[in-house]
């Protein structure tokens, strides 16, 4: 029974922590010796589904520049004596990588890469600039194997950080797709269903820079002028009041679900975390994704799992390859590419008359035009099961 050790930044809600966590459990299923290893484990409440051995490293509590330091040699020293017998270890987010990088011994390194490191417009200053130039090649050239959510993300690996193409094997995010249909089938509460008495467009994420809710607030504004419609807005974050304050500037009436305020007569729901998303997309009429960087956005695929259709900005990685849609330019979508299930459209980091009237007559299509059928859905979720890609980490970690 081969050993393997799991290091991830913390457990949460978001999609690295997801893809993680289940992985730690099926492969303990599989009947792998398996430990998930949290470096930053101030948050212990599980979100999903883990192994059964799940060790956090809480570095003591250091302050300044030299207190980072300190922290990380904590961490590094804890993560040498868990790779004990180790046969195999998989890193899940940059800060992991590093330490994993870092800390190899007899043991086969695996980097998983979930994010764009050239398109990612927080990597910015000098810090930006010592990761991207010394760390990123320093460290990601010592791995075994490095496994990457898409393949545009392999291929800027080998283009802008020089590594070889022979270290790289892209592995898709896996669903449990009954385990999702199943939620969607549960029932609305009777509040909850007085919000579908209109056709809702919904998106999913945390309330960050990265995911551009603000512009579907202000395209929401301009299709009322045209159709009835609601938007609900699944997920926390910093952002929040920033949000219902240009709701309420655009006037639009705001329901915030989490402080009970539900009006049934609301344009923009902000909802909060709600555990089971998936009986909201059923019922929902369309889905929208509006980020401006996404490594493999699970929110998208499991849209789709629900069978909703999806419009999404053409963002560096993740999507195009989730619809499916072949990458004939270097640049992102200038006007939309309309396939079964959905469209892919231009960027909306900055809106101009132009990308917004390409969103407001995709969104007014999709509303007004009957759900594709099942099939067509099938066609691109079969590429995420849950047995194809555990048999390609079973690859990884048998090589």
């Amino acid at each position: 029974m081969k050993k393997i050790l799991l290091i991830g930044s913390e457990l949460g809600k978001g999609g690295a922590e997801r893809s993680i966590s289940l992985l730690s459990y099926y492969l303990e299923q599989m009947q792998y010796d398996i430990t998930l290893c949290i470096l930053s484990g101030k948050d212990r409440e599980k979100f999903y589904r883990t192994c059964e051995k799940v060790v956090f490293v809480d570095p003591p509590e250091y302050s300044g520049t030299w207190g980072k330091i300190k922290a990380w040699r904590y961490r590094i020293n804890k993560i040498k004596s868990l790779k004990e017998g180790v046969d195999v270890s998989i890193s899940f987010l940059e800060g992991p990588d590093y330490v994993n990088a870092m800390t190899k011994g007899k043991e086969k390194i695996v980097l998983s890469i979930r994010g764009s490191k050239v398109h990612d417009k927080e990597i910015k200053g000098k810090m930006g600039k010592v990761r991207k130039k010394v760390l990123i090649p320093m460290l990601y050239k010592r791995a075994d194997e490095i496994v990457c959510v898409t393949q545009t993300l392999s291929n800027e690996l080998q283009q802008h950080f020089g590594i070889s193409p022979k270290r790289l094997k892209t592995i898709y995010n896996f669903y449990e797709t009954d385990r999702i249909i199943n939620l969607s089938n549960e029932a609305l509460n009777e509040e909850e269903a007085k919000i579908f008495s209109k056709p809702v467009i919904i998106t999913s994420g945390r309330l960050h820079v990265a995911k551009e809710q603000d512009k579907l607030i202000r395209i929401l504004q301009r299709i009322k002028q045209t159709t009835e419609a609601r938007l609900m807005i699944l997920g926390d974050g910093e952002l929040k009041e920033a949000l219902i304050k240009l709701s309420d500037k655009l006037g639009l009436k705001v329901c915030d679900w989490q402080k009970e305020q539900r009006y049934e007569d609301a344009d923009v729901y902000f909802m909060g975390f709600q555990s089971n998303a998936f009986k909201f997309y059923r019922h929902s009429t369309l889905f929208a994704l509006a980020s401006s960087w996404e490594g493999f956005p699970n929110v998208l695929a499991e849209a789709l799992i629900c069978n909703i259709p999806s419009v999404t900005t053409d963002c560096y990685t993740g999507p195009r390859e989730i619809l499916n849609v072949p990458k004939l330019e270097e640049t992102p979508v200038q006007k939309a590419v309309r396939t079964p299930v959905g469209s892919l459209l231009p960027l909306l980091d900055v809106i101009d008359e132009s990308r917004m009237h390409e969103w407001i007559q995709e969104i007014l299509y999709w509303l007004q035009t009957p759900p594709p059928p099942k099939e067509a859905f099938e066609v691109l979720t079969q590429r995420f099961t849950l047995e194809a890609m555990l048999q390609q980490w079973k690859d990884v970690i048998e090589n």
